[in-house]
């Protein structure tokens, strides 16, 4: 039996098309076995052979025989107003393409956008000091042209419809498969498994779909018995504006991705948030891209194989590989503590130092009262409160209630909330259009949990049940 190679990029596994304006920011784990790294890997794409233009990548990559590549390991294309960045001077000693990259310290607006003609923000995430990289009005409005010739979409905007949609798509109706999409409002799965959109060659997604902006979220991809699995499999239509928010449990699948497994389409303004395990062919982004890719954006962690001589201690090591398989992600940003978020130190007895270890708490009430003039909760002592537990995970909370068409729908959102503070009221806001009347509701809070020092979402989202009561 030939050996096997894992192949990766940060961004996209292999490119004969044409990416443009886009960026990773990911982190690649290295495959190995009995001691010996079986994983090849590049900062944002593996083999070229297309076009790169105004890319970058903010990744950290592992070391391969060959050495290590901050953007591409094979390039047999075009290459133009690219760059990789990495955190010190001394670190780009050690790529072999290091006359393409800069030191944070020196990745500048000034000299950025005038030497690669760029367009973007650069600013210094806090309390980590990690550069980030902000894509603003990265939004794909139709032209006039494209709506005079295709007719009104179908609306999707809750997980039933998704399903249903999806389900059509992969039998091959024409309609689905061929038709025009809008996703009217953020989807959350939470941690449901769904099938690829597009999921062979033989049945792709040849339509348009239109993100509208919005989040698909808590979404498990898994390539059990499949050639490619990405969150659209094979496309050969549109993708825009939507955000994917997933795990990929692709070990068995060849080609693995957490956007798209092989685009023969176009990909505009769209985003990965992504944690992927696989062990073969691997593009964070894209697997294999054929088409156009712009102003698009990953980012997220990719896991290798565990070294042979650990397996004696799984029993030991039974948490730690549960936290692995959903590992901490990059947040688009670091979600600040809101200037009016009214969040109070506690005063517990129970303050511990914050420790490593994978700690998290908080405390809500079973029943939330709610002024119906004003929409303003207020309980004693707290609303929601992050104890002193000695954690390291802040959190942001989010209530939902559920209208009449089963829709989840969001009323409230928090700021971040550190360890050991508390928020004594808030205030409802419910979407335009949605009048909250008197009654008893049972809604639900999620808590999304933040690492206090790095910024990253680490852990499961929980979800809590709550009682709203609106007098």
């Amino acid at each position: 039996m030939s050996r096997q190679i894992k192949m990766e990029g940060g961004f996209a596994y292999r490119n004969t098309g044409t990416i443009k304006d886009s960026y990773a920011a990911v982190k690649i784990g290295t495959a190995v076995r009995f001691g010996r790294n079986k994983s090849e890997n590049a900062g944002f794409v593996y083999e070229n052979s297309g076009a790169l233009e105004h890319c970058f990548s903010r990744s950290i990559v592992r070391k391969w025989k060959n050495g290590k590549d901050g953007m591409i390991a094979v390039n047999k294309g075009r290459f133009h107003w690219c760059f990789f960045v990495v955190s010190k001077d001394r670190k780009l000693k050690k790529f072999r393409d290091r006359e393409h990259g800069f030191a944070q310290k020196d990745a500048v607006p000034a000299f950025l956008e005038d030497a690669y003609q760029w367009d973007f923000t650069v600013f210094e995430r806090e309390p980590a000091a990690k550069m980030d990289f902000l894509q603003e009005n990265w939004y794909c409005a139709p032209n006039g042209l494209e709506q005079a010739a295709v007719k009104k979409p179908l609306e999707i905007g809750n997980r039933r419809q998704l399903l249903d949609w999806i389900e059509r798509v992969n039998r091959g109706e024409p309609e689905a498969a061929q038709g025009s999409v809008l996703l009217t409002d953020d989807i959350d799965f939470h941690g449901k498994e769904i099938p690829s959109i597009g999921c062979d060659k033989q049945h792709p997604f040849c339509g348009l779909f239109d993100g509208g902006g919005h989040q698909i979220k808590g979404v498990v991809l898994k390539g059990k018995d499949m050639a490619e699995i990405g969150f659209f499999g094979v496309l050969k239509g549109t993708v825009r504006n939507l955000t994917v928010d997933c795990i990929v449990k692709g070990k068995s699948c060849p080609l693995a991705a957490a956007f798209c497994a092989v685009n023969d389409g176009e990909i505009h303004c769209c985003e990965a948030v992504c944690a992927i395990h696989a062990k073969r062919y691997v593009g964070l982004f894209v697997g294999e891209n054929n088409g156009l890719i712009e102003r698009c954006c990953v980012s997220g962690k990719s896991h290798g194989a565990f070294l042979i001589w650990l397996f004696p201690f799984l029993p030991y090591f039974a948490l730690l590989f549960l936290f692995l398989l959903y590992p901490p992600l990059p947040p688009q940003d670091y979600v600040p503590v809101m200037a009016d978020a009214a969040i109070i130190p506690n005063t517990d007895d129970d303050f511990g130092e914050r420790t490593n270890d994978n700690k998290a708490s908080y405390e809500v009430p079973k029943v939330l009262r709610v002024d119906g003039q004003t929409l303003t909760a207020e309980s004693e002592p707290y609303v929601i409160k992050n104890p002193n537990r000695g954690a390291n995970y802040d959190f942001v909370a989010v209530l939902y209630m559920t209208d009449s068409s089963g829709r989840d729908v969001e009323i409230y959102r928090s700021g971040r909330i550190p360890v050991g503070y508390h928020i004594e009221n808030l205030t409802l806001t419910p979407p335009e259009g949605v009048a909250l009347t008197s009654g008893t509701y049972e809604a639900k809070m999620i808590f999304s949990f933040y690492n206090h020092d790095t910024g990253e979402k680490g852990m499961v989202d929980s979800v809590v049940p709550i009682t709203v009561e609106i007098k």
